[in-house]
């Protein structure tokens, strides 16, 4: 598979397993983009031949909650309060490492969730066959996508037997783990309505989880061995699949903590617009700390859209975790996610200005150094927001735009006049 160009084509000539066995194959690096004829998306990224992300785009798409769930490994409750704590801090920790954090899992669990969730993830998409597919190679995975690394050959194995094992329930479960049941109206007389425990366990939840998924976390089971309990009720005419749960999109929880709307080329362009004014070196500085205090308070304003509380420690946090707590023997008093500007200034000025009233040739190094801390600072800021954004040609896009706009701070820096 080339490495230095796009390949495009359709799902019916070539599946998900066999184009993943391709670049297992050929340690491809890069974003398979897949898109099925009934409107889901799927994207996974791969890293020298092995995945290293994968994403299913559907407002049922399998969650790090279902999985967690299903696995037994915790209960609604426990997912519950680490999801309320995410709705208090959005850019901090995802909800794996909140429940490590509460000793609820340990990290060996959540190594394993994740990668169930991966294989999980991919097992589904092996069963779409009509779409298209597309392969980017610049394309790479977000900074926090986690440290996942998949073999290729174990993934396509599952894929493969998932395929297999799904010929069986197709008939009964015709979209899957998405397929929409119903209790039936009238069951057949000759039914005696008499079952295992377990088995009513999960009758019970057909009325208010209704898809296959949601009612294997609501049992808390893997939902493959709940899908076989499911078919063969369907065979029994007591369950009707009457049709498809889910829409393009992302499920409730992934999209109420999702930054999609975050205005970033408003932002940029008043940036933009405000640099251009700006003609002395401390100017300048300034003017990046006060766009890294702008950016947070388009945050704030984005998260109260969503009902979403930003901790008053992210900036700080953010700061603190690329080691840009301060520059050349200055550290950045930060209050509530706001640079104190007018303390850096004070600071810039006296460093700066000194005989010569602030013309560059002062201090050069000095200049450099803390404009390229500051520019590190603000892409942070950008990069936490935009990891957080669901499409990846939006990421793509936003990433294209502020690469755009640091050439032109660089560019057009004292330094070049």
């Amino acid at each position: 598979m080339p490495q230095d160009s796009v390949l495009k084509g359709r799902l019916e000539g070539f599946r998900p397993a066999e184009l993943l066995q391709v670049m297992g194959l050929n340690s491809s690096t890069g974003a398979l983009h897949l898109h099925s004829e009934d409107d889901r998306s799927g994207l996974i990224y791969v890293e020298s031949g092995s995945i290293v992300s994968c994403t299913e785009l559907d407002t049922e798409a399998l969650t790090l909650g279902n999985v967690l769930q299903q696995l037994n490994m915790v209960t609604p409750a426990q997912v519950d309060r680490a999801y309320l704590m995410q709705t208090q801090d959005p850019l901090g920790k995802r909800i794996g490492e909140r429940l490590v954090d509460l000793n609820t899992l340990s990290r060996e669990q959540l190594a394993m969730a994740l990668k169930t969730q991966a294989l999980w993830t991919l097992r589904e998409m092996a069963l779409w066959r009509e779409g298209s597919y597309e392969f980017r190679p610049d394309e790479r995975a977000p900074l926090d996508s986690g440290d996942l690394r998949l073999s290729m050959t174990q993934a396509v194995m599952e894929m493969m037997r998932y395929e297999q094992e799904w010929n069986e329930l197709a008939e009964q479960l015709p979209d899957g783990t998405r397929t929409h049941l119903a209790l039936a109206s009238m069951p057949p007389t000759q039914q005696p309505l008499q079952f295992p425990t377990g088995v009513w366990r999960v009758i019970a939840q057909v009325n208010t989880q209704h898809s296959v998924r949601r009612i294997a976390t609501a049992v808390r089971q893997p939902e493959e061995q709940v899908a076989h309990q499911l078919a063969h009720l369907v065979r029994e005419q007591l369950l009707l699949p009457v049709g498809v749960a889910g829409a393009p999109g992302l499920p409730d929880e992934a999209e109420r903590l999702s930054m999609n709307n975050f205005d970033l080329f408003s932002l940029v362009q008043r940036m933009e617009q405000d640099w251009i004014k700006k003609k002395t070196p401390v100017d300048q500085l300034v003017a990046l700390a006060a766009f890294i205090n702008q950016t947070m308070l388009a945050l704030e304003e984005a998260c109260r859209g969503q009902h979403l509380g930003l901790a008053p420690d992210t900036l700080a946090i953010l700061l603190a975790r690329e080691r840009l707590t301060g520059v050349s023997g200055y550290d950045f008093k930060i209050d509530r996610n706001r640079i104190d500007v007018d303390d850096f200034a004070a600071y810039c000025k006296r460093t700066l200005d000194g005989n010569m009233r602030g013309r560059f040739q002062v201090a050069p190094e000095f200049y450099r150094a803390v404009l390229e801390t500051l520019l590190h600072a603000l892409g942070t800021a950008f990069e936490a927001i935009n990891s957080r954004i669901a499409s990846p040609r939006v990421r793509a896009q936003n990433k294209e735009v502020w690469e755009e706009l640091f050439a032109t701070f660089r560019g057009q820096s004292v330094a070049d006049e």
